[in-house]
């Protein structure tokens, strides 16, 4: 029983191929590819298409006891199983950024309209939202900056 080292790999519509050359204890040689899907978080073989070289060859229940499946795809699986951790650390990275600094003029500009809706006793974030056309979220956060940066002081400071 050996195993040929050729390895053909290939991104198939809903999983990755693998395909290896196997020669069986009689000499036949088959092509077998592997198709592999996450399950349960857990990289593995989906599904398996056997063929010999020679089309007259029928395939045996000793040969499918002889294909050391574990074997033949391991490496393969460690590759993959390795490329989709990376692929869903940069996915994760990708999702949160630290967003876009902000310069003094515009803090500036946010502590204004934040102290005139303050002193009109108006929400502060819905207008300081409305005078610089952005979310409600996003005023908040640019008041948060203003803050830190100490354009806006605290409210008993102010007084």
């Amino acid at each position: 029983m050996s195993k040929d080292d050729n390895t053909v790999r290939r991104q198939g519509k809903s999983g990755h191929d693998s395909t290896k050359l196997f020669t069986d204890s009689t000499g036949v040689r088959w092509r077998i590819t592997a198709e592999f899907k996450t399950f349960n978080e857990r990289l593995d073989v989906s599904s398996l298409a056997i063929h010999p070289d020679d089309a007259r060859t029928p395939i045996t229940r000793r040969l499918l006891n002889e294909i050391p499946l574990d074997k033949l795809f391991r490496e393969d699986l460690a590759i993959e199983s390795q490329h989709i951790s990376r692929m869903l650390k940069a996915r994760r990275g990708t999702t949160a950024h630290p967003g876009r600094a902000h310069h003094d003029d515009e803090l500036r500009a946010v502590a204004e309209i934040y102290r005139a809706a303050y002193q009109a006793r108006m929400p502060v974030q819905k207008s300081v939202a409305d005078a610089l056309g952005v979310s409600v979220s996003t005023a908040a956060k640019r008041i948060m900056a203003a803050r830190q940066r100490g354009f806006i002081r605290l409210l008993h400071e102010e007084d």
